[in-house]
C-alpha cells in the first residue's frame, strides 16, 4: 500500500510489522527509510486533525454577527490610529522620508493631508533646545502666525489721591504698539548616507540638536545687536542708548548702572556680559568680600542678579565707531523685549545637493521677528 494513502491505524500495524522484521535476517537501510516515511505520514495525519479541530471550535465559538462584529472593531481601531501631527506614527512617517527610508502608502497619505506639518513632539523639542539657551530662556517668546502689533503702555500717568464724593479726571495714558514682520532664520546641516543607518528616535535627537544648536546662535546674535533692518531683527545694544563708558569696573559701577533701569523692571532683571568680561573685570570684585557676587556652578549671580554670559555683548553698540568692544547690560528680557515665531520650525532634506559625496542636507526655516518694547528696561555701558 502507499504509505501516502494510510490512515493511522495502518501505520501503526506497519510499524509493529518492521519491529518484527527486525528480529530476523532483513535489509535494514530500506526498514528504516520505510520507517522514516511511515513517521512523516503520521505527522502530517496529527496536524491535519489539530486544524480540523481548530476550525470546528472557532466556527462553535462565533456566529455571523460576532464575525462582523469584530472587523467592525478592527476599522474602528484603524480609525483611531490616524495619524495626526501629535501622534508617534505621524512623526515615524515624517522622520522617514527626511531620512530617505521606505514608507507605507498610509504614510504617505499623512504627510500630504497634513500639508508636511512638523510633527508635535520635533517642533516641541526644537523649542525646547532653544530655550535651553540662558538668553532666549529669558524671553517671553510668542507664536503668533504672521504680521504682529504688540501693544505696549509708551505713557502711563500715576494713580491720584481724591477728597470723599470728588470726581476724577481722566489722565492722558498713551498706549502704543510695535509691529512684528516676519523675517526668515535659515539652518542648514548635512550628514552622509550613513544617516539610514540610525533608528528615528536618535535621528530625531540629532536632527533637533544640530539645527537648535545654529538657530540659538543667530537668535542670540539679533536680541544683543540686530540692525533692525527688513531682513533682521532689532537688537537691544543697537536700539537702546548707552551710558557713560565705565573706565574701571567697581562695585559702584556697576550699582549706577543698575539704578538707570527703571523700578518696574528690577524683579526680573538680568546682567549680560561675554565670558570675558564677568571673569576678567566681574569675578576680581568678590575679592573685597562685598558678597556682591555668587558663584554656583554655571549660576552666576551679581548683585542679587542673575548673569547670563554671551559672547555677543562684545559689538559694536548704539553710538559706537566701528570697532567693536565689550559690554555690561543689565534690563529685563521679560518685559523690555518682545520676540515672536510668526511661523512654526519647517525642516526639509535635499539629497540633490550632495550627489557625489551621497549625503543629504537638512534645512530649519524659522519666521521670526524681535524689537525692544521699552528702552527704559535696559542699560548698558563699554567697559
Amino acid at each position: 500500500m502507499n504509505i501516502e494513502e494510510m490512515t493511522m491505524d495502518e501505520i501503526q500495524e506497519r510499524m509493529k510489522a518492521i519491529n518484527e522484521e527486525l528480529k530476523g535476517e532483513c535489509d535494514i537501510d530500506a526498514l528504516t527509510a520505510e520507517f522514516d516515511a511511515l513517521e512523516a505520514r503520521a505527522a502530517v495525519i496529527k496536524e491535519t486533525a489539530e486544524k480540523r479541530s481548530a476550525l470546528i471550535q472557532r466556527i462553535a465559538s462565533g456566529d455571523e454577527g460576532s464575525v462582523v462584529e469584530r472587523h467592525e472593531e478592527k476599522e474602528k481601531i484603524m480609525e483611531e490610529r490616524k495619524m495626526t501631527p501629535e501622534t508617534v506614527e505621524y512623526r515615524d512617517a515624517y522622520m522617514k522620508r527626511l531620512m530617505g527610508k521606505h514608507m507605507t502608502v498610509e504614510e504617505r497619505a499623512a504627510l500630504t493631508d497634513a500639508a508636511d506639518i512638523i510633527p508635535t513632539e520635533t517642533l516641541n523639542k526644537i523649542y525646547g533646545k532653544l530655550e535651553e539657551n540662558p538668553l532666549i530662556g529669558e524671553l517671553d517668546a510668542l507664536r503668533i502666525p504672521g504680521y504682529v502689533q504688540v501693544p505696549y503702555a509708551k505713557t502711563v500717568n500715576d494713580a491720584s489721591w481724591l477728597a470723599i464724593a470728588s470726581a476724577s479726571t481722566d489722565s492722558a495714558d498713551v498706549v502704543d504698539s510695535i509691529a512684528l514682520s516676519a523675517k526668515k532664520l535659515i539652518k542648514t546641516v548635512e550628514i552622509t548616507a550613513d544617516i539610514q543607518a540610525m533608528a528615528i528616535p536618535a535621528f530625531q535627537d540629532w536632527l533637533v540638536s544640530k539645527l537648535a544648536q545654529k538657530m540659538e546662535a543667530a537668535i542670540c546674535a539679533a536680541v544683543m545687536n540686530g540692525a533692525g533692518t527688513t531682513t533682521v531683527p532689532d537688537g537691544i545694544l543697537h536700539k537702546v542708548t548707552g551710558q557713560t563708558a565705565i573706565t574701571t569696573v567697581s562695585v559702584a559701577s556697576v550699582a549706577d548702572l543698575m539704578g538707570k533701569v527703571a523700578p518696574a523692571y528690577h524683579n526680573d532683571a538680568v546682567f549680560v556680559m561675554t565670558p570675558a568680561t564677568f571673569f576678567g573685570k566681574i569675578v576680581p570684585l568678590a575679592e573685597d568680600s562685598n558678597g556682591i557676587l555668587v558663584m554656583n556652578g554655571i549660576d552666576y549671580r551679581l548683585l542679587g542678579h542673575r548673569v547670563i554670559l554671551d559672547a555677543n555683548a562684545n559689538c559694536i553698540a548704539k553710538g559706537e565707531s566701528t570697532t567693536a568692544s565689550e559690554h555690561i547690560l543689565f534690563g529685563s528680557l521679560k518685559k523690555g523685549y518682545v520676540w515672536n515665531y510668526g511661523e512654526g520650525i519647517s525642516i526639509e532634506a535635499d539629497q540633490s545637493v550632495a550627489f557625489r559625496s551621497g549625503s543629504t542636507v537638512y534645512r530649519a526655516m524659522a519666521l521670526c521677528d524681535g524689537a525692544v518694547a521699552d528702552e527704559e528696561a535696559f542699560a548698558w555701558a563699554k567697559c
